[in-house]
């Protein structure tokens, strides 16, 4: 079966608060339900690689077995639950793989390589108890956008506890909300209403992510060092989205948008879990994943798929305040070379900060603004209306035409500005960007590895003249009362020439190379 349901992460000066509400719904505070539960997986994370997980729970006084898989996108998990028994006095917890209907045990023979005429109960697949969880988890239900065509049935599910492993243990605190009738929009609002009036966050990792997570670190964090301890961040690259040579416009969106959604949720996920101040790499993903999907929007921008304007809005917000922190780690290489050319030891003025700042990027991804702009993704994969005209067109030949027709904007551009002025590079930086993210997206064929080369090179060399050229400005700002700041603002002025020169350069190679389309 599949479910449909989002999952948030609550501040923990707010439990209380979403304690008493669910009270209100008609939770039983006093008694949740006890949920304890055993994962279990090779050595070798099979399943997780497979992006699945196996669990047998205690759910108050009954045994289940269940193994959970990704969905078509973000709301969608698949979930196959089967009665089990208590393990006997003495031995062991362990699956049963016999236990699964048929979908599952396919799931199973792919990701495992589990043989089940010659293995039933799957003991010969090698697995392991990684980690365990030690759920309470309080229940209520609400009707949602009753009489509208988006009505449904949820049930918000509150799980406080710990994911444990191998002496550390880290702590839960999450509200699930999952559709039991109705309009998968249903699901949606109520998350909307909950992240306004309690400042939730949606969270993508499930527990069988952060528990095989913590388990490795257990693995590898000698016992006296682990107060304290937490795992690297990891970083969720991008990946193309999953397009059928013969996929219709309106399929093709669809695909891109599940495909974008993933990425930058999944690293706004990754980011929300840090504290405040780690986690820069992870803050780098994420506003390219923003900007992917900004590029998506202006590709679709006059089909019938366009995105409503808040879309687009939320997502340039976010980008403008990631930049705050990427602009000053893209400027830390100047000091270093100043020095190298005699000059004095600097560093570049920060820009002022913007009021609507938060105090960190991980602040930023815990922010209701980055949940709504999940949320209103989510709310355009949902939607049921069926476009009709164009978005039924082939969208190979569709995209082909496009990028065609920007690619020839782009090489006439490069001829007739010769001159490089500081706006026409950060515009043509911009285009490139764009066109190189709607590429790698659509992971367009038969791309020459010399276009993809020269591209990437063009964008750095413009990227690098940008660089100094805020780094000046910054520099020539703060001179008044720091007379190093003109030495360094004369240097980087000195230097205008040759990196405007190398940009030139770049670009003409590129435009020299033929494209696939």
């Amino acid at each position: 079966m599949h479910e449909i349901e989002l999952k948030f992460q609550i501040p923990a000066e707010r439990l209380a608060a979403v304690r008493t509400e669910l009270g209100r719904l008609g939770a039983d505070l006093a008694a949740p339900l006890i949920l304890q539960a055993a994962y279990f997986d090779t050595t070798d994370r099979k399943l997780a690689q497979a992006r699945s997980a196996l669990r047998v729970r205690r759910e108050g006084d009954d045994w289940v077995q269940t193994l959970k898989a990704a969905g078509s996108h973000t709301m969608v998990r698949v979930e196959d639950n089967q009665p089990a028994q208590a393990p006997a006095e003495g031995r062991a917890l362990r699956p049963d793989l016999s236990r699964h209907g048929e979908a599952a045990r396919q799931a199973l023979v792919h990701s495992l390589g589990w043989q089940p005429e010659a293995d039933p109960s799957g003991e010969r697949c090698a697995l392991i108890e990684l980690y365990r969880t030690d759920m309470r988890r309080t229940r209520a239900r609400l009707k949602v956008a009753e009489g509208t065509p988006h009505a449904g049935v949820v049930e918000l599910a509150l799980d406080e506890g710990a994911i444990l492993a191998g002496g550390l243990q880290e702590p839960v605190r999450e509200l699930e909300i999952e559709l039991l009738s109705g309009h998968p929009q249903a699901v949606i609002l109520a998350g909307q209403d909950w992240v306004h009036r309690f400042g939730l966050w949606l969270d993508t990792q499930t527990k069988a992510h952060r528990g095989d997570r913590l388990a490795r670190l257990a693995a590898t964090v000698p016992t006296g060092e682990r107060e304290g301890a937490h795992a690297a961040p990891q970083v969720t690259p991008s990946q193309p989205a999953k397009v059928p040579a013969s996929a219709s416009l309106d399929q093709a969106w669809r695909a891109g948008l599940e495909t974008c959604l993933a990425h930058l949720s999944a690293n706004m996920s990754e980011l929300g879990t840090l504290p405040s101040g780690e986690g820069s790499e992870v803050a780098y993903e994420w506003r390219r994943g923003l900007r992917r999907l900004k590029a998506f929007a202006r590709l679709m921008a006059h089909t019938a798929q366009a995105w409503p304007v808040e879309v687009v809005s939320r997502a340039n917000a976010l980008i403008r305040q990631l930049g705050h922190w990427r602009d000053d780690e893209a400027l830390s290489w100047i000091p270093s070379q100043l020095q190298e050319a005699g000059g004095p030891s600097v560093p570049v003025p920060p820009a002022p900060r913007p009021r609507d700042l938060p105090a960190s990027a991980a602040d930023l991804a815990r922010s209701p603004q980055a949940t709504e702009l999940c949320l209103c993704l989510l709310t355009a994969l949902v939607r049921s209306d069926d476009h009709h005209g164009e978005s039924r067109l082939p969208f190979e030949p569709w995209l082909h035409t496009h990028l065609h027709r920007q690619h020839r904007v782009m090489r006439r551009h490069i001829r007739e500005h010769q001159r490089l002025s500081d706006e026409d590079a950060h515009r043509l930086r911009r285009r490139l960007r764009n066109l190189r993210d709607i590429v790698q997206l659509f992971s367009v064929a038969r791309v020459p590895s010399d276009f993809e080369r020269t591209l990437d090179e063009a964008i750095s060399a413009l990227g690098r003249l940008q660089d100094e050229t805020v780094a000046r400005a910054r520099y020539q700002a703060a001179s008044a009362l720091d007379p190093r700041a003109l030495f360094a603002a004369g240097w980087l002025l000195g230097r205008r020439l040759h990196t405007r020169a190398q940009a030139r350069r770049a670009l003409r190679r590129w435009a020299r190379c033929s494209a696939p389309w």
